[in-house]
């Protein structure tokens, strides 16, 4: 009997190390299923141990809320990146490079009819239900930090009197502004950052954790997955003057451990690269976005015309 209670142990023991190892290492689909099985259970554990964080619940709206007539019942976040000339666009079909061409007629559609842009503040106090917006108001994001969005966005923004923000990657930034090229990829200065503060505001894109390198599943993930170096990253950006209460995911790529830290380090909203619009109750930690190409024909896309997937690979004249 002590037999066999010993090769079952053994065959317990050598199916956990396997299943851990398929866990660890997945190499089919079915290893992989067991992966992302294993991390739902682990995400589920986390926030039940940490009672305090209400994780993917909305937010709570005032009773009686609605929205009145003439305002916002929903506003889009249009994200943005890398800003170009078609002319010296290398990467076409890159879903974060626009051509300028395109981002100018997007800002000149968005000025011709009406558009609001709204600060964070403004959207995280419309999220909760404790103002209104514009019927057409939107919020315009740029993420990273590049020098083109000085030189090619901020004037073009300037010259419609509108808000925007940028996601800075803080290790990016440059002490000394360098020359721009616009066939070499830079990012801003200081002096550029402090220069463009009447039509941007800066907040945290990580400090240095916007690469891969977080294995996860077999596949490489964010670097701010891992919460170790997340929280030394948090307070290095803040180091840098940009102490703020919102964030932009790199990559998209978040869990509960990392949003858990986010909110115990005073960040109250943050944002996803999900396509979609925002409305009031929506979880303020994991708000969406739409992302903006070339191809994206604007006004389809805010008038509801084509869902924001399909956006993504509309043709435009640019």
């Amino acid at each position: 009997m002590a037999r066999f209670v010993k090769v079952g142990s053994l065959i317990l023991a050598v199916l956990i190390i396997v299943y851990s190892f398929a866990v660890t290492h997945p190499t089919n689909a079915l290893s992989h299923k067991a992966c992302t099985s294993w991390e739902m259970v682990k995400d589920k554990s986390f926030m039940l141990t940490h009672y305090g964080f209400k994780g993917s619940k909305s937010n709570e709206l005032p009773v009686g809320f609605t929205v009145k007539p003439g305002t916002a019942k929903e506003v889009p976040v249009l994200m943005y990146h890398y800003i170009t000339p078609k002319a010296n666009n290398r990467e076409p079909g890159n879903k974060s490079v626009i051509n300028l061409e395109a981002f100018e007629e997007n800002m000149e559609y968005l000025h011709d009819e009406g558009y609001y842009t709204a600060t964070l503040e403004e959207l995280e106090q419309y999220v909760l239900g404790e103002i209104s917006l514009p019927e057409k108001s939107i919020v315009l994001t740029f993420d990273d930090g590049y020098q083109n969005n000085y030189i090619y966005a901020y004037p073009t923004l300037k010259k419609y009197g509108f808000h925007a923000t940028i996601f800075m990657i803080g290790s990016k930034i440059e002490e000394q502004t360098v020359a721009f090229d616009p066939n070499k990829k830079s990012f801003l200065s200081r002096a550029e950052i402090d220069a463009s503060q009447d039509v941007f505001e800066y907040h945290s894109h990580t400090y240095d954790l916007h690469r891969k390198g977080f294995p996860k599943c077999g596949e490489s993930k964010s670097l701010a997955l891992d919460t170790t170096l997340l929280q030394k990253d948090i307070q290095t950006i803040k180091a840098t003057g940009i102490d703020t209460p919102y964030f932009a995911y790199p990559f998209g790529e978040k869990s509960r451990q990392m949003i858990y830290d986010l909110k115990k380090n005073g960040y109250r909203m943050a944002f996803t690269v999900r396509q979609g619009f925002v409305k009031p109750g929506d979880p303020l930690i994991k708000l969406n976005r739409l992302t903006v190409t070339s191809r994206t024909n604007l006004p389809e896309l805010l008038q509801h015309k084509v869902t924001p997937q399909d956006a993504l690979n509309l043709n435009s004249s640019y």
